[in-house]
């Protein structure tokens, strides 16, 4: 019987929880959590709030599936820190987001008053009609009230849109024209490390950097997440930071994204330098992928057991529990009952969303 990976990370999680020693609380929650750097307690615990509904979302895509009862299992596990960009930047910068970009739709979604996150995301996995983006027509992370288009990301076909967007917002002030984002709004972009090798990638990079080179406004902040595989085949090591790091018209910023503290850090400059100097950024986040590629990936065919284990092992989900617990931000008891309490609060929508109605195909 095949091992389910989901319930090892599950069990990992709170097994390793359960026996860190607590620290002496604190109440300074406006205090940096390191020395040097911008985030606060309050906020890494409300990034990790959003990363651990990621990850239930996640869970719950897979158990739906088994079900019958949802299509789409391409998750973020991993890839949660995202949250992080949305932390860093305003709600009404406009997102072109990648499939994996779970935590920062949810943290984005928590940012605003009236939302409802979670339960949009499971309405696209079930296909409901009720689901206020696309119908349930496809799976997608989108909301107007978030200023977050829906993308279908696949090949990076989102990124010239994305470019065109950030040069419209100049373009727009020079015509006269009102727009829903405010003029000093940049705009971001996440995909994956395998996609900036397409070809429509290729194109939204050299035409933001063409601009930057005629110095026409152009604040875009390409977010690579970079997890080292593009579904099976892996990314040669170093070719990221690289390629980007050596073009002198996006100016590169590199973040640790299974620490939240430097993934933020990173993210904010990158932010600060699209909307100071109104020219383009490139955010890369490292990270890991963790379930695989989809829940019907075989993973096991191109990566070792040891291998999965290793990554599984540096969860940043996990990373994230320790720094709160050994700063004295959160205790061990506080950080399981969250996390049970947020299982709980998906299953229960998740129960609503198979109820909804659900998308019907076109008929011609």
């Amino acid at each position: 019987m095949a091992v389910s990976r989901a319930k090892v990370v599950d069990q990992n999680f709170t097994d390793n929880v359960a026996q860190l020693d607590g620290a002496t609380k604190r109440n300074d929650l406006g205090s940096p959590v390191r020395e040097g750097f911008r985030l606060t307690g309050r906020e890494a615990i409300s990034i990790f709030e959003s990363m651990v509904q990621s990850r239930h979302l996640d869970f719950a895509a897979r158990e739906l599936k088994v079900d019958g009862q949802s299509f789409y299992t391409i998750g973020s596990s991993g890839h949660e820190a995202n949250a992080c960009v949305a932390a860093a930047s305003r709600s009404t910068d406009p997102a072109f987001l990648h499939y994996r970009s779970g935590g920062f739709f949810l943290h984005r979604g928590n940012q605003v008053a009236g939302q409802s996150p979670i339960m949009d995301v499971l309405l696209g996995l079930v296909a409901s009609s009720d689901e206020p983006i696309a119908g349930g027509r496809h799976k997608v992370f989108g909301s107007v009230d978030l200023c977050i288009p829906p993308q279908t990301s696949t090949i990076a076909s989102h990124l010239p849109k994305a470019v065109g967007a950030a040069f419209s917002l100049g373009r727009r002030a020079r015509l006269g024209i009102e727009g829903r984002a405010p003029a000093d709004s940049v705009i971001l972009c996440s995909f994956g490390d395998a996609s900036s090798n397409h070809a429509t990638a290729c194109a939204a990079f050299n035409t933001a950097a063409l601009a930057a080179h005629q110095n026409l406004p152009c604040p875009v902040v390409f977010v690579c997440e970079d997890n080292g595989i593009g579904i099976s085949v892996r990314t040669p090591r170093g070719w990221v930071a690289d390629r980007f790091k050596s073009n002198p018209w996006l100016t590169y910023f590199g973040g640790d994204g299974l620490d939240i503290v430097d993934a933020y850090e990173a993210a904010a400059d990158a932010v600060e330098h699209a909307r100071t100097t109104r020219g383009p950024a490139f955010l890369h986040l490292r990270l890991v992928r963790i379930l695989g590629h989809a829940g019907s990936d075989v993973e096991q065919l191109y990566r070792s057991t040891e291998e999965i284990v290793a990554t599984e092992a540096r969860d940043p989900l996990l990373a994230t529990a320790k720094m709160l617990v050994s700063g004295g931000w959160l205790t061990p008891e506080e950080i399981l009952a969250l996390y049970e309490r947020t299982r709980e609060t998906v299953a229960a929508l998740g129960r609503e969303a198979v109820c909804r109605p659900r998308s019907r195909p076109s008929r011609r």
